[in-house]
């Protein structure tokens, strides 16, 4: 027996339950080694609290059992994305607007402010300035976390 599953249609069930919550799916992963389905949730104000994540995950876990979508065993995991988040999807980007980003590249690294978003790409202002990066050409890329002389901004 094989351990395979429809990864869109839990999304979509995930989706679903966090609308009704006035949350969002950041993102979500499943790790085939351990057998661990991963989910990144946020608000608006991007302030996630672990009640959030219990109450989600006790939704999810009873949503999927009850589906018989896995039907094997799984750790569930519901977190926040984080402070310095990852971005891969064009709406990651769209969010992370104004905010301090580093990108990869492959074959160079950028650090610098995200001033807009494109169908294909995104702009980013840095000290020498603006950038257009497309999408396609991003190996990796996260928000950071903006500090001033020690402290958050």
């Amino acid at each position: 027996m094989t351990d395979s599953f429809d990864l869109e249609k839990i999304s979509n069930i995930i989706k679903n339950i966090l609308d009704d919550l006035g949350l969002r799916l950041y993102d979500v992963h499943f790790n085939q080694v351990s057998k661990t389905l991963r989910v990144f949730i946020d608000r608006k104000d991007g302030v996630i609290t672990v009640t959030d994540c219990k109450k989600v995950s006790t939704i999810i876990s009873k949503e999927i059992d009850e589906e018989e979508i896995m039907t094997f065993p799984y750790t569930l995991e519901v977190s926040s994305p984080g402070i310095e988040r990852p971005l891969k999807r064009p709406e990651h980007y769209l969010w992370a607007m104004g905010k301090l980003v580093e990108i990869d590249t492959g074959d160079k690294k950028i650090k610098g402010y995200i001033r807009n978003t494109e169908e294909d790409g995104v702009i980013v202002a840095t000290d020498r300035g603006e950038n257009v990066i497309s999408y396609a050409s991003i190996v990796k890329a996260k928000v950071v976390e903006d500090v001033e002389y020690g402290k958050r901004r």
